[in-house]
């Protein structure tokens, strides 16, 4: 529903080149372009492009305004499916070699040759503990050897980083170290205090990188109680928003809502939910972002589980009207709010078969709400009178009417499906979906 990690806008710089970026890309994986970017704490920043030439050799100026920080290039679309960041400091051309199946090789950087080899191994040493941890038992044999080599390893990696400008970026990331044996239990609570420990949200530099997004992903879903998971990653939300408090709340607000963007995108409803309901919304609000407010309140009221926004319409008897609600109705195991239009298409070819269909099943089953978004009632008017099944309720204004943008509705036909408590229990995209739900009901 909305993916915005990290491409939002593209904003120009003027280039004098001065360096050099070369990469050699595999031929056979058909690139023609890459674009490069300035990675920012909400947004990324369009520094260049080119195509690449017919032996996949692609060359980009690095200028001398390019300045030194976390960069992203892209070389295909979709863009935030085909990229990797690398390191610059502003001293070095760098050149690269792209394999056919995605393995990056530095031919020329000393910095991205430290940075990269410094996460592939960090990564080895993870999945190599990991893999001792699985059983039961953990072998104390096996473990100190391991826990030996690695702490001699990031010693290494300190000493050789010293003064370079991938420092900053592996002492923020620096894992839990230890050559005394711990049984896994105690083992994964000392690894959790001390993932969030060195990074340092109020730098300014980290802040301009990748690295405090994917280190706060990896936390909330690494460090879980399997037994328990929605309740741990909550918890682990917890302790991300406490960290990133060092920071301004504008960063406070970037780095959050780029967490919930991946929360919502990966459809973890209850934690996104979490986040914005104790963290963002309260941030937001606090600093006068209503628009992002009324849009995690927005996704909240119509998450699965949530009941559904209430509304009204007027019933007459005779010359008396009053006015009826959604949340007022009763005798019905299930509700269907749908919304359609005398102008829309493929609403007067759907809405018909749902008519019909509704009439078959026994009474009390489904109760069918359709909220005609129109212009005129004139338009509207007759064709509601051959659905009699149907509740119809009037929304003038079409795309600006109150219901419709309760429902944060974009299009016609849009259907939910209610329990009898009013609660959203699916949004089928399709007809034939909301037939198949209809269909387990009877």
């Amino acid at each position: 529903m909305m993916k915005k990690l990290l491409f939002l806008l593209l904003l120009p710089i003027t280039l004098f080149g001065q360096h050099t970026l070369k990469g050699n890309f595999a031929v056979e994986n058909g690139y023609q372009f890459a674009i490069l970017y300035r990675i920012a704490p909400d947004n990324v920043f369009y520094v260049t492009d080119s195509n690449m030439n017919a032996e996949g050799i692609l060359e980009l100026p690095l200028s001398a305004e390019v300045t030194p920080g976390m960069y992203r290039l892209v070389y295909n679309l979709p863009q935030d499916q085909h990229f990797f960041d690398f390191l610059y400091n502003g001293k070095e051309n760098i050149e690269f070699n792209f394999s056919s199946d995605k393995v990056i090789t530095y031919v020329n950087s000393d910095e991205n040759k430290l940075w990269s080899e410094y996460r592939k191994q960090l990564n080895t040493f993870e999945n190599e503990i990991a893999g001792l941890m699985t059983g039961t038992e953990v072998n104390s044999k096996d473990m100190k050897k391991v826990l030996k080599r690695k702490k001699k390893w990031f010693e290494d990696v300190q000493e050789t980083s010293k003064g370079t400008f991938a420092e900053l970026f592996i002492n923020n990331t620096q894992p839990y170290v230890t050559e005394q044996f711990e049984n896994k239990s105690t083992y994964n609570s000392n690894a959790k205090k001390a993932y969030l420990k060195n990074l340092d949200f109020s730098n300014t530099m980290i802040q301009n990188s990748a690295i405090p997004l994917e280190q706060s992903l990896k936390y909330i879903f690494n460090f879980v109680n399997q037994e328990n998971l929605t309740v741990s990653r909550e918890e682990n939300i917890d302790d991300i928003a406490k960290s990133v408090k060092t920071a301004s709340a504008g960063y406070q607000m970037n780095l959050l809502e780029n967490v919930y963007n991946f929360l919502v995108a990966q459809e973890e409803v209850a934690e996104a939910n979490y986040l914005a309901g104790k963290h963002l919304i309260p941030l937001a609000d606090a600093n006068n972002k209503t628009e992002l407010s009324n849009r995690l309140k927005l996704y909240m009221s119509l998450s699965i589980g949530a009941k559904a926004p209430n509304f009204g319409w007027p019933e007459y008897d005779g010359d008396v009207e009053t006015i009826n609600t959604l949340h007022q109705l009763e005798g019905y195991e299930n509700y269907i709010v749908v919304f359609w239009s005398s102008l829309c298409s493929h609403c007067l070819k759907e809405i018909p078969i749902l008519h019909n269909k509704i009439k078959t099943l026994d009474e009390g089953k489904l109760k069918v709400i359709a909220v005609g978004l129109e212009d005129f009632e004139q338009e509207w008017a007759p064709k509601a009178k051959l659905f009699p099944e149907f509740i119809n309720v009037l929304g003038l204004g079409r795309w600006e009417n109150q219901i419709g943008n309760l429902y944060d509705v974009s299009g016609t036909p849009t259907y939910f499906f209610l329990d009898g408590e009013k609660k959203i229990k699916v949004k089928p995209e399709t007809l034939e979906e909301l037939f198949i739900i209809i269909d387990a009901i009877e």
